[in-house]
């Protein structure tokens, strides 16, 4: 099922600006075109969690969760509705036997945990932290675990996601980004949906190279209210098939 072409990259082969993952953290990422999930690990509590996992990769993704069958998964995770890939992490999260967490709004029947706020879970690695972040889409969340921080579409490389697609809020958007603002530290590690390149890059560093992230409301409003663009390829099938 893993389409050729996927790729397996730890951190270093894609951070910016010279990004370092403090030890005693791990992190994988699975590239689909330009689609990123990703495994992360605290490597002395052996706790593990994926984020985001696409379905095209599922047969690379059950192989490589047979490789860390030592470590505690703790989850899976769908940072918000996606409409451009199909998602495995329903079936991800049965086939390990750990929850599914996702948004409440969240319309997949198979979540075992909903974030309706701001809220963490404890973890021995540190807090597990969760931050509503509605804007791309009404039910994405950000997750937050030590030095990394995975933004989905709330946050891309130099750039934000979309609000033009079903559920989307240009001003709800604005407001997430600012409450990231005071809630993000300048060496977290901003880990988004989506790369063509597979790039990520400290919090510092956005704040630096992504315009959006430091617009005022009302040319933020403005700007991502021009917006247009074609559909996803995948938009009808993904929407219908990530809210069973």
């Amino acid at each position: 099922m893993v389409r050729a072409g996927t790729l397996i990259k730890k951190y270093p082969d894609i951070a910016q600006a010279s990004a370092s993952l403090p030890e005693p953290w791990d992190l994988t990422i699975y590239q689909n075109e330009d689609n990123l999930c990703y495994r992360a690990i605290h490597l002395e509590t052996r706790e593990l969690l994926w984020v985001d996992p696409v379905l095209e990769d599922w047969d690379l993704l059950i192989r490589q969760a047979q490789e860390t069958a030592h470590c505690r998964t703790l989850a899976v995770i769908d940072t918000h509705t996606h409409a451009d890939h199909l998602s495995c992490a329903g079936q991800l999260a049965c086939h390990l036997g750990v929850p599914l967490i996702m948004h409440q709004r969240a319309p997949a029947s198979g979540v075992s945990l909903r974030v309706c706020s701001d809220t963490s879970l404890s973890t021995v690695a540190g807090p597990l932290e969760f931050i509503t972040a509605p804007g791309h889409t009404t039910d994405g969340i950000v997750i937050i675990w030590g030095p990394l921080v995975f933004t989905g579409d709330t946050i891309l490389y130099s750039d934000t996601g979309r609000n033009d697609l079903p559920t989307g809020n240009v001003l709800e958007h604005f407001q997430t980004i600012e409450k990231l603002r005071e809630k993000l530290r300048p060496d977290q590690l901003v880990l988004p949906g989506h790369d063509d390149l597979g790039r990520s890059s400290t919090w510092a560093h956005q704040l630096i190279t992504n315009a959006s992230l430091v617009q005022s409301r009302e040319d933020f409003i403005r700007d991502a209210s021009a917006f247009t663009g074609a559909a996803p390829r995948l938009f009808k099938q993904s929407i219908t098939y990530n809210s069973r």
